[in-house]
């Protein structure tokens, strides 16, 4: 929620100083972002909840670490109101379950499982903007599709017993069949409402909200040319 609040609040502080051609028709910009929260740390937090135990004899241990999503896009502005672009994105995680019990011998057993988790996305894009030739900030949906390149692995071990050969048949085929799922159904796709808001002529904030393996994104774009050459509000590159 901080990350969420500090975006918002650096945003409204400059939209009222910045003034600049955010996008016009021939214009390419580069955004990168960072998202929060994920559709993963959610999945994360709902498992915590609802593998919570108050039984006397297991002592249970849920825990979500993971890194992303990063977010990498181009966008290229087709006419006044409309771009067109490739977007990135990838996301990295680990679900963690500790259970400690004792067996019928009275000897100590912990359980562990991992379940990690790599996902990697490239979607083409359209955005659509609200305001035509905007100078102080930049309002878009955005909605994107594409190829989902995702894998999956669980581990499974055991300390103070031995690990059933049978179990582990059972942890092998429940790993291919996850796979094979995420292989069959390769799909990835993003639907954003997002602003933009420019710190001078060449670079500025974005922030997005809405579905894209996060809920919100928050990152900096810089334009990398223009209808008249290398950002031709500023630079005369041609």
């Amino acid at each position: 929620m901080r990350f969420i609040l500090t975006g918002i609040i650096i945003m409204v502080m400059v939209v009222n100083q910045a003034s600049a051609q955010i996008v016009q028709k021939g214009t390419s910009t580069l955004q990168i972002g960072y998202g929060f929260p994920s559709a993963l740390q959610i999945v994360g937090s709902v498992f915590k909840f609802a593998l919570a135990t108050e039984e006397a004899d297991v002592n249970t241990e849920f825990k979500y670490k993971g890194i992303g999503p990063f977010h990498l896009r181009y966008d290229k502005m087709l006419g006044g109101r409309v771009g067109l672009g490739l977007s990135s994105n990838a996301e990295f995680g680990n679900f963690n379950f500790k259970a400690s019990y004792a067996d019928e011998d009275d000897n100590l057993v912990t359980s562990e499982s991992n379940l990690n988790y790599s996902s990697i996305n490239a979607l083409v894009r359209l955005n659509f903007h609200f305001i035509k030739n905007p100078k102080k900030i930049d309002i878009y949906y955005g909605y994107g599709v594409g190829y989902s390149h995702t894998r999956v692995k669980l581990k499974e071990t055991l300390t103070g017993a031995v690990l059933d050969p049978e179990d582990q048949v059972y942890i092998d085929e429940f790993n291919d069949y996850l796979n094979s799922i995420f292989k069959m159904m390769p799909v990835a796709f993003e639907s954003v409402f997002g602003m933009k808001v420019p710190f001078s002529t060449n670079a500025g904030m974005y922030m997005e909200f809405g579905y894209s393996k996060a809920i919100v994104q928050l990152g900096f774009f810089a334009k990398l040319g223009g209808p008249k050459g290398f950002d031709s509000d500023d630079w005369k590159w041609y």
